[in-house]
């Protein structure tokens, strides 16, 4: 279930009225009085929830998922399962069209607002210091001996714990914050990810409904993003560091004590175990799994799973002797043969 704090929730909904929405068929034989809440993943949802089974390895879970709905195909819908489907061509297009009917776009006050730096909802804990220019939105909580700088933008309901230190214009939405994080300038924490399918009408965003974890002392340096999860969350461990320049995209996990280095791209629903060290301007693909432990060298694409432990490097990353080896060997052949005449 989505968190309240940062969403609003529109409902509950008809199976019939969905389907109806969205120009699809319930199966034969489904309650069209069926009453939907809200939108979850297969592992997480309960009843009243609609969920998406879009691919196979994800059998298990359709097969004992808790979801009152599973939009998916024909050929997946014939998987075992003991829920109520809406079968459609494209299931990814579909669950994003009912994400939009769940959380639709939220209404604009027009006018210009009256300056209101802390909102009266809003809870600020001892010996807290917000600069000038800076917004705390409403319902948000805000630890003691927090240090906030100049025009800093904190979204309605985040959670900021004791002893951070938000570096001046930072914004942070959809977000639960430890203690003792700390954040460099120029920061966007709980921005929405990056996600959008094809429809007949142009590419249409998939709903981002999740949230950005992080845990006690993580450390940011300047003009990072960490995005907020699409359905769940996007989860930093404990004792994290980033460096300068460093995009980390939705539902990614990174494990307690990672070591991340300028200019790293992390796609994603990636998962990253703990202490492992990932160079400068290292691109990591998505939904990809990497050990703990493992070294990802300076400028490596990496675009399988890495192993715990493993060391690698290049382009796509292999294992980092042999990436030597061959770069060795490359130069060598390159070189320009000797003439006769330089011979003599």
């Amino acid at each position: 279930m989505t968190d309240d704090r940062f969403y609003e929730r529109a409902g509950p909904f008809t199976l019939a009225d969905i389907a109806g929405r969205i120009g699809a068929e319930p199966e034969k034989g489904a309650p069209g009085a069926l009453k939907l809440r809200d939108v979850a993943a297969l592992e997480s949802a309960e009843p009243g929830d609609v969920s998406l089974f879009s691919d196979g390895k994800y059998a298990n879970a359709f097969a004992v998922t808790k979801a009152s709905l599973v939009v998916t195909n024909d050929k997946l819908a014939a998987m075992p399962h003991g829920v109520s489907l809406l079968v459609v061509p494209n299931p990814r297009l579909a669950f994003a069209q009912v994400g939009h009917i769940f959380y639709p776009p939220a209404k604009l006050e027009a006018g210009v607002r009256t300056a209101a730096p802390v909102h009266p909802t809003a809870t600020i804990g001892a010996d807290t210091e917000i600069g000038p220019g800076s917004e705390i939105g409403a319902g948000a909580k805000i630890g003691a001996n927090v240090w906030i700088g100049n025009n800093v933008v904190i979204g309605r309901g985040v959670e900021i714990g004791d002893g951070c230190r938000i570096g001046h214009n930072c914004v942070v939405t959809h977000a639960v914050i430890g203690q003792r994080v700390v954040m460099g300038p120029n920061n966007s924490i709980g921005n929405q990810g990056f996600s959008f399918v094809p429809s007949l009408e142009g590419l249409l965003r998939v709903p981002q409904l999740g949230r950005v974890v992080i845990e006690d002392d993580v450390e940011f340096g300047s003009n990072c993003t960490v995005d907020r999860g699409a359905i769940g969350d996007t989860h930093i461990e404990r004792g994290v560091r980033f460096d300068s320049l460093i995009h980390v995209g939705h539902n990614v996990r990174i494990g307690h004590h990672s070591l991340v280095v300028a200019q790293v791209g992390i796609g994603g629903s990636t998962t990253i175990g703990p202490m492992v060290l990932i160079g400068g301007q290292v691109g990591i693909s998505d939904h990809l799994t990497i050990g703990a432990g493992a070294r990802l060298a300076a400028r490596s694409g990496v675009t399988r799973d890495i192993g715990a432990g493993e060391r690698v490097g290049g382009y796509p990353a292999r294992p980092l002797k042999r990436w030597h080896r061959e770069t060795a060997l490359l130069a060598k052949m390159a070189r320009p043969k000797k003439t006769d005449d330089e011979a003599e």
